[in-house]
């Protein structure tokens, strides 16, 4: 499909056919949810829209000229002809919707927790940004805090410093609670600092590491009573995600399923290995 009416000027039937023309071939390709599709105006591909409203931003707004590729309405790519540095451009988007409505709402530990999610997908981090989501912002946060180690109260810190210099009225969370209730089933179990052990199974009683003699909780210089160390909060916590509910999401989606048993079911076999 020729895309030159992309740069054409916005009042010119060029580019109001080539809307037209690409509003067709999204409806016939792209996947549809609740009636709508990504809209690839100023709206980044974060947002569905009815189709009449995509048309409007299109026509009013303009199409993203960054999005040559129109993976999210319904075109194939065959990643081995596209160059390394390209890469990156052509899946940059989290679609939040999909995964969550990938999991389901039965899912979830509450369909309070499914509709606060939903909702927290789809607004805005701060009013007329269009670029980040408030639970995909959060979520992006979260991935740097893991990967370069982070403690949670520097993590906190970072939020609520966030909160006061975006725009007034963002969205920003201030805690990260927003992680816990994805429907995903966890455990919290004390560990020793040192990371000897885990307070568990034969050592669940114990308030100090069989191994380095260090208290199991945090303690202050000057506190030497023992049972005030036992009411105070753990020194490290370990947040575990049991096997089963984690291959339940892994599941979930068709797609992904289907990748993550190519091993077993789709790959050629030499009988060598």
């Amino acid at each position: 499909m020729d895309r030159s009416w992309v740069h054409a000027s916005r009042i010119t039937d060029v580019y109001e056919n080539g809307v037209e023309e690409f509003l067709q071939s999204a409806q016939r390709n792209a996947t549809l949810v609740n009636g709508k599709y990504y809209c690839p105006c100023n709206c980044l591909n974060v947002r569905r829209q009815s189709i009449e409203l995509i048309r409007e931003h299109l026509l009013c707004d303009g199409f993203l000229k960054s999005y040559r590729t129109w993976t999210w309405h319904g075109e194939v790519v065959n990643l081995s002809s596209i160059p390394q540095s390209q890469e990156s451009n052509v899946y940059h988007e989290d679609r939040m919707e999909d995964m969550i409505d990938d999991i389901g709402e039965d899912n979830f530990k509450s369909a309070q927790v499914y509709d606060s999610l939903k909702d927290d997908s789809e607004k805005s981090l701060y009013p007329g940004c269009t670029r980040f989501m408030r639970l995909s912002a959060i979520l992006k946060l979260f991935n740097i805090k893991a990967r370069n180690g982070w403690t949670d109260r520097s993590f906190t810190e970072l939020l609520e410093l966030l909160h006061e210099m975006l725009p007034e009225g963002n969205m920003l969370l201030t805690r990260q609670e927003i992680l816990c209730p994805m429907g995903m089933e966890y455990q919290k179990i004390h560990a020793c600092p040192n990371d000897c052990i885990l307070y568990r199974k034969q050592f669940e009683t114990l308030t100090k590491c069989p191994r380095c003699g260090v208290s199991r909780f945090k303690v202050k210089d000057d506190d030497v009573d023992e049972d005030n160390m036992k009411k105070g909060p753990p020194a490290k916590v370990l947040w575990y995600l049991p096997i089963i509910p984690r291959f339940k999401r892994l599941f979930a989606n068709v797609n992904d399923a289907k990748n993550l048993i190519w091993h077993a079911n789709g790959r050629k076999s030499d009988g060598l290995s």
